[in-house]
């Protein structure tokens, strides 16, 4: 059966690679070997390990060709390759994906066309790189009610706050090193901005449950603001400060974000370091389920990538599409953001004299906070100044919000520096 490649990059040979390595196998698997016909790259001069000889700079020699049976995208970004997508399904091929962007943007749209045309859209790789997320939700956990997903999916920046926390050093200077060493990119905003991570919990929320969440209505905040001091703060508490993608589902009604979030250090995602991801289901009938793994690199996708191909196959071979999916099946209902209930870490300096505490905590009462603990860890004589971190219970997003701002306009405020969610 023939295929064809839409990208030649990294993950495009890694794909390449292991067809080839593997191509005994899947010729048992599916009866049949796979035959990758042409490569679309920009760049036909640059060295790869694909032969010249399959490479090709028009996409119309693989969207149009009607040999090929089977499109895969690799190219990353939203065009040319959500157009290149569309036209490949509307020339009624197949299509496998890594790219999370177009279909946390796109996938709504891309997954009816299909099944009007009668073929499918296989998106494994866009989440978790090779861990099977996708397919765990679709069949592995079908049917069992997924209640809250709370998940690691960037590593990048579970690489940088990992080794603030390890190596005692600030955000910059763990970035640069991370850029050195090819887990963050040149241009790093979409993974430290938590875009990345909003695209990828659109796309598990939708499926996990049955409805359509558009990144833009994902409220994201990203990890820049984060410092040494924090983490420290964090670490003497009980806790570890992680970029958690969560969502959860109460009466029907949806909260989905993602923030630095404090969970304790003996909780199961606290244990993630470095570039892995995790994706921890909390289901109505099995409880916990954790998925862990590589959450990028181009073996990991390539070998998400195969699953998704193999599959397809399959149903190209046997003339049986497969509409196993849930996702985009009803119209969301998300909460308000100020609707979401949460503890909070507040840390901030102000004079250092009498009276101080009163006037925050009166403020923190009139908008129904409780405090939890409060740390006046240091004091500034120099500058006559005070070092103050606050814990609350759970309370209002608008509470909190609303308080914050007006703490702010207090005379005896010196700086505002944090605040960050906790979960447990």
């Amino acid at each position: 059966m023939k295929i064809g490649f839409l990208g030649g990059g990294q993950v495009g040979q890694a794909l390449w690679e292991v067809i080839q390595k593997e191509n005994e196998n899947i010729l048992n698997l599916l009866g049949e070997p796979l035959e990758i016909k042409k490569v679309l790259v920009r760049n036909l001069s640059k060295p790869r390990i694909i032969p010249n000889y399959y490479l090709t700079n028009k996409p119309e020699e693989i969207l149009d060709d009607y040999e090929i049976k089977l499109v895969i995208e690799v190219m990353g970004g939203e065009e040319p390759a959500y157009s290149f997508i569309k036209r490949a399904i509307e020339n009624k091929k197949y299509v496998v994906t890594a790219n999370k962007e177009i279909i946390a943007i796109h996938g709504d749209e891309l997954l009816k066309l299909a099944r009007k045309k009668g073929v499918d859209l296989g998106f494994e790789a866009s989440v978790g790189g090779g861990i099977p997320i996708i397919k765990a939700i679709k069949e592995g956990l079908v049917l069992d009610k997924i209640k809250e997903i709370w998940s690691i999916l960037n590593g990048t920046t579970n690489y940088i706050l990992t080794n603030m926390e390890e190596n005692k050093a600030e955000f910059s200077s763990i970035l640069q090193e991370a850029q050195e060493k090819g887990y963050a990119e040149p241009d790093p905003y979409k993974d430290i901005s938590g875009l990345d991570s909003v695209y990828k919990i659109a796309i598990l929320s939708s499926l996990a449950f049955h409805t359509t969440i558009k990144p833009k209505d994902i409220f994201r905040e990203g990890i820049e603001k984060i410092t040494l001091r924090d983490i420290e703060y964090a670490k003497s508490l009980g806790y570890s400060i992680k970029l958690l993608a969560l969502a959860k589902e109460e009466n029907g009604a949806l909260e989905i974000r993602v923030h630095p979030t404090m969970i304790p250090q003996n909780h199961l995602l606290s244990a993630v370091r470095g570039v892995n991801n995790a994706i921890l289901f909390k289901e109505e009938r099995r409880g916990n389920i954790i998925l862990y793994g590589p959450g990028a690199g181009p073996k990991p996708t390539a070998m998400a990538l195969l699953s998704d191909i193999l599959e397809l196959s399959y149903s190209i071979l046997h003339s049986h599409p497969r509409y196993y999916n849930f996702a985009y099946l009803y119209p969301s209902d998300l909460k308000p953001w100020g609707e979401i209930k949460t503890r909070y870490y507040l840390r901030f300096w102000v004079q250092d004299r009498p009276g101080v505490l009163a006037q925050i905590a009166k403020i923190l009462g009139e908008n129904n906070i409780s405090i939890a603990s409060v740390i006046q860890k240091e004091t500034n004589i120099e500058n006559e100044k005070a070092e103050i971190v606050i814990l609350t219970h759970i309370t209002y997003e608008k509470n909190i919000q609303k308080a914050i701002s007006e703490i702010q306009k207090l005379p005896i405020l010196v700086e505002w520096n944090s605040l960050i969610r906790i979960e447990v």
